[in-house]
C-alpha cells in the first residue's frame, strides 16, 4: 500500500489544487469558496497548513477518502509535486445556515472565491479548535480587516439575538486577545 504524503502545503500545489477543484465545481454548478488556513494565509497570516478547506453547496463527483463529521467529504488531489488533502465542507448540522450564508457572501480574490474575514472569524469560532482561535484572533488583530459590528449583525441575521448572546462572551475574549488586552475574569457569584 502506497503511503500518501500530506506534508506542509507549498504555494504551487495549493494553487493547482484550487484550480482543479474550482473548475470541477464550476463545471458541475457547485458554489464553493476557499476557507480554513489557506484563506487566513491569503488575508496575511504566515501560518502553515497541510490541506485545503473549501465550503460548498454540494459534494463533488470525486472518490471520497472519508466523510467529514460535520458534513462533507475528504478528497485527495494529485498535483505536480504532491497529493493534497482537501476537506470539502457541506455541513449537515446545526451550523449549516451559517455556512450557507458565508458561501453566499464570499468575495473573489485573485480569481478565487474566498470567505470574507468576518465569516472566517464566525466559522472558526463555530469550529472551536485551538488553531481556529489562533486564526480568528489573527484576523481580528489586523487593523481594518474585520468589522466587529458586522460580525454581530451577521450572527443575529442568520441566527437570532439569542444566538448572538451565546457567541458574545467568547468572541469578546477573542477581541481582547486580538487587541492585546488582558481578559478580566469576573466571577458571577452572589454571596448568600
Amino acid at each position: 500500500m502506497t503511503k500518501l504524503n500530506f506534508d506542509l502545503l507549498d504555494d504551487e500545489s495549493a494553487m493547482q489544487t484550487i484550480e482543479t477543484l474550482g473548475k470541477l465545481a464550476d463545471d458541475n454548478k457547485i458554489d464553493w469558496a476557499l476557507a480554513g488556513g489557506l484563506a487566513v494565509i491569503l488575508y496575511g497570516s504566515d501560518r502553515l497548513t497541510k490541506d485545503v478547506d473549501i465550503i460548498a453547496s454540494k459534494k463533488l463527483p470525486l472518490q471520497s477518502e472519508g466523510i467529514l463529521v460535520q458534513g462533507g467529504e475528504r478528497y485527495s488531489v494529485k498535483t505536480e509535486k504532491k497529493v493534497v488533502a482537501v476537506d470539502w465542507i457541506t455541513r449537515n448540522d446545526e451550523a449549516k445556515r451559517f455556512y450557507q450564508q458565508a458561501l453566499k457572501d464570499a468575495v473573489t480574490i485573485q480569481q478565487t472565491p474566498i470567505l470574507t474575514p468576518e465569516w472566517l472569524v464566525i466559522l472558526k469560532y463555530i469550529a472551536g479548535r485551538f488553531k481556529d482561535q489562533e486564526d480568528g484572533v489573527f484576523l481580528l488583530s489586523k487593523k481594518g480587516l474585520v468589522d466587529r459590528r458586522k460580525i454581530k449583525e451577521m450572527i443575529i441575521d442568520v441566527g437570532s439575538v439569542e444566538t448572538w448572546a451565546a457567541f458574545k462572551s467568547g468572541l469578546e475574549r477573542w477581541y481582547n486577545l486580538a487587541d492585546g488586552k488582558a481578559a478580566n475574569v469576573k466571577e458571577g457569584y452572589i454571596d448568600s
